[in-house]
């Protein structure tokens, strides 16, 4: 078979194309340190990259919910904190309410203290979050849990944000069986102020229901901290899970996407040669083909 001078001319000139493209890329590999440029560099490279990068994507999301709602649960937590402690104050107060020595001006003094504690149970109840939300009206978070009326405005119903494949954790609360559960404690409080402003005989028995009463609401007070506490810390263990996964996945990214330099720069080396070589050739047929043309 006959190869004609335009044939041997056009095989040489793809042939340098290719050695210009081969020196090319791995110069540009060399340059930037990735060994992959463009799909086809490695086609099963790429995919598993845009999986990996996928993976990142979604760790990155799930621990930005998880940071949202550990600062919303941590805010419940220490409001909570602050709850059960007013709680504790308005228990003493009512066990001094039952001193028998005490005259209607004592009674009357401690009914005020009691009001006092009875706003602030209230204003904890109805406190907001960093984002403006109110904490403790479930799902209703654009309505203050604790009516003028001493009723509850919100619901039972869980927000859940995903915090890793598969796992979800509420991030709401609500104070309904605190406050208003087997009881209204609020009702309960305002009226017994009005029996220790009003009363100056024995109130043993006002005293025991309230002492009842706001027993009711700190054990169910303490069981609410203990699912916070317990949702935190689910949180932190799916965060710790999350950045481990991400290493791993960080790590096999790398090292699909980095480039061996010293293979690398030998291979620049085969190139160049190989480029040279070839134009070296190019140039002499196209001095045979010139003074075979003489």
């Amino acid at each position: 078979m006959r190869v004609s001078t335009s044939q041997l001319q056009q095989l040489m000139m793809n042939s340098l194309q290719r050695g210009a493209v081969d020196f090319s890329t791995i110069s540009q590999q060399m340059a930037t340190g990735k060994r992959i440029l463009k799909p086809s560099d490695d086609a099963m490279g790429t995919v598993q990259l845009m999986a990996l990068k996928k993976e990142q994507a979604n760790l990155s999301q799930y621990n930005a919910n998880i940071g949202n709602a550990r600062s919303h649960l941590g805010s419940a937590e220490t409001y909570m904190t602050s709850f059960s402690d007013t709680l504790l104050q308005l228990r003493d107060l009512t066990l001094k309410a039952g001193n028998a020595s005490y005259g209607l001006a004592e009674r009357q003094a401690l009914a005020s203290e009691i009001s006092a504690l009875k706003e602030a149970l209230v204003d904890t109840a109805n406190a907001k979050g960093s984002d403006g939300k109110y904490l403790f009206s479930g799902s209703h978070v654009d309505t203050p849990p604790v009516s003028a009326a001493n009723s509850f405005q919100g619901d039972n119903l869980n927000r859940e944000v995903n915090i890793s494949a598969g796992v979800q954790v509420a991030t709401n609360v609500d104070i309904e069986n605190v406050l208003f559960g087997s009881n209204n404690l609020l009702d309960d409080l305002d009226t017994f102020v009005n029996v220790l402003n009003t009363n100056s005989g024995d109130v043993g028995t006002e005293v025991t229901a309230m002492l009842d009463s706001v027993d009711v609401s700190l054990d169910a007070n303490l069981e609410l901290i203990t699912e916070i506490g317990a949702r935190i810390n689910v949180l932190d263990n799916v965060l710790a899970t999350n950045d481990d996964i991400s290493l791993y996945s960080k790590t096999l990214q790398l090292k699909l996407e980095s480039l061996d330099y010293a293979q690398a720069s030998m291979e620049l080396s085969q190139a160049e040669l190989a480029l040279q070589t070839t134009q070296l050739v190019y140039t002499k047929v196209n001095q045979i083909n010139l003074f075979g043309h003489m």
